[in-house]
């Protein structure tokens, strides 16, 4: 199984990298290839000169044996065992360079097939053709055991044929090859790291707007932004649009849902808080009351049914319309500030004194309107019981915020606590209200997953923690 990266630009690298090294290897081996060829052909060259210059010089001798005149020893075949040889063969004799002085001519090695000779049918003909009047090449050992390369060609001397060679040793093919391929190497080389680099430093910027395009999808989620940006690259563009399409319908659909969340919440509360008041069992004064009080029970068990069916739906929507909390982000100092001016200006008459502590960073992951209607509660409800001070401040830890409202009222008696959460109940009936501002902030915070918990002031008065998940 073939092992790919998971990311996008690891997979572009890769596939760049690959690329580069076989149009590496590939760019050497033929640079290669073809400065061999260079190399060899002006060797060629060379040694089919000499033999030429050995061919016109060819005599007869007084003895009627092969010899050269002019004597053709010039560097470097005068030099011995330098690898520079030529020599000339035939029936009446032979004639071979100074470098051959007192070693006599070599056996010749056989001279390599041409691209003709393997072709049955044109080996007579186009290889004859090929090879009239010019050099063959062949390679082996000279006088020692140096491998030489020959150039070799047979020539007429009077009615006989003289076989004329020339060679030169493989180093002085290789070495100049060599040398020719080390800075060749190099360069290739470096030519693939900075190849390596420009490809890298491409698809960095090439895959910047996914990654704008990723942090943008963070910062709506976080409740940074609302939309995504809309300059971008062609290819992403529709993209984007599309994204920023499903936000505003979802944003649309969210607005809906709690508009008709909060008529149903707000047109439901007060008529069942004002049923569950007169439905209040009293003593029976006759007879007759008794059928009266048994249709008021049977009244009562049907609102709390209506009730927990309501609360359980209104939980429902909400939690749809949201798609989770982690998308809301409401700043906390920001949202208790124009909270409690609010409350302040409703009980300006008892000239409560707020005192609040919070951070400005601290974000809690709630949709606004519910933050709203959590503190709106817990505030109004403090400053109905407070004598003349209510508190606020805020902490974080562990991926959560908690927010705490005290004020220095009566308070509530531990035994009390219980029954002050469940819906319509009231602790003090003399007290303004429907005893579902308690309950309605618990049953929000705990839609967010957060937990809301009442505690008695060692000095008097109630302390109301609310813990909410904090923004991203």
């Amino acid at each position: 199984m073939i092992w790919l990266p998971r990311s996008l630009a690891g997979r572009l690298r890769l596939a760049a990298t690959v690329a580069v090294i076989a149009a590496l290897l590939i760019a050497g081996i033929v640079i290669a290839f073809i400065l061999q060829r260079f190399v060899v052909g002006q060797i060629d060259q060379r040694l089919d000169a000499q033999i030429f210059a050995v061919a016109s010089a060819l005599q007869r001798d007084g003895e009627g044996g092969m010899t050269v005149t002019p004597v053709l020893n010039g560097p470097p075949y005068d030099r011995p065992q330098s690898g520079w040889v030529w020599q000339a063969s035939g029936p009446s004799g032979d004639a071979v360079s100074a470098s051959l002085a007192g070693v006599g001519p070599v056996k010749l090695p056989a001279v390599v097939p041409g691209h003709f000779d393997n072709f049955v049918g044109f080996r007579d003909w186009f290889g004859l053709l090929r090879s009239l009047g010019r050099p063959r090449t062949a390679e082996g050992a000279g006088a020692g055991d140096e491998m030489l390369h020959w150039r070799t060609l047979e020539v007429p001397f009077g009615t006989e044929r003289v076989t004329i060679a020339a060679g030169a040793p493989l180093r002085a093919i290789y070495g100049p090859l060599r040398e020719a391929l080390l800075p060749l190497a190099l360069a290739l080389l470096t030519l693939g790291l900075l190849l390596c680099g420009a490809l890298f430093a491409q698809v960095r910027l090439g895959l910047r707007p996914l990654a704008s395009l990723r942090e943008g999808l963070a910062d709506i989620r976080a409740g940074r932004r609302n939309a995504l940006p809309t300059d971008q690259p062609s290819e992403i563009g529709p993209l984007v649009e599309e994204v920023n399409s499903l936000l505003a319908d979802n944003a649309e659909g969210l607005a809906r849902a709690r508009r008709h969340v909060a008529n149903l919440a707000h047109g439901l509360k007060t008529p069942l808080a004002a049923l569950s008041l007169a439905l209040e069992p009293r003593p029976a004064r006759a007879s007759s009351d008794a059928i009266v009080t048994s249709g008021a029970l049977g009244m009562r068990d049907q609102l709390g049914l209506m009730e927990r069916l309501i609360r359980h739906h209104l939980a429902r929507a909400r939690a749809a319309a949201l798609a989770g909390p982690a998308r809301a982000s409401t700043p906390v100092r920001d949202r208790l500030s124009d909270l409690t001016s609010m409350i302040a200006n409703i009980h300006r008459e008892r000239a409560i004194g707020f005192e609040m502590s919070a951070m400005s960073d601290f974000a809690v992951a709630v949709e606004t309107q519910d933050f709203d209607e959590i503190f709106g509660n817990l505030l109004d409800n403090a400053c109905k019981w407070a004598r003349s001070r209510v508190a606020i401040s805020a902490s974080s830890d562990d991926g959560n915020v908690t927010i705490t409202i005290e004020d220095d009222g009566p308070g509530i008696d531990a035994a009390a606590m219980p029954e002050a959460m469940r819906p319509g109940r009231r602790i003090d009936e003399a007290a303004p209200g429907h005893g579902f501002g308690l309950p309605i902030a618990a049953e929000l915070t705990e839609l967010y997953g957060g937990h809301l918990n009442l505690s008695r002031r060692s000095e008097g008065g109630l302390r109301v923690a609310v813990r909410l998940p904090k923004a991203l």
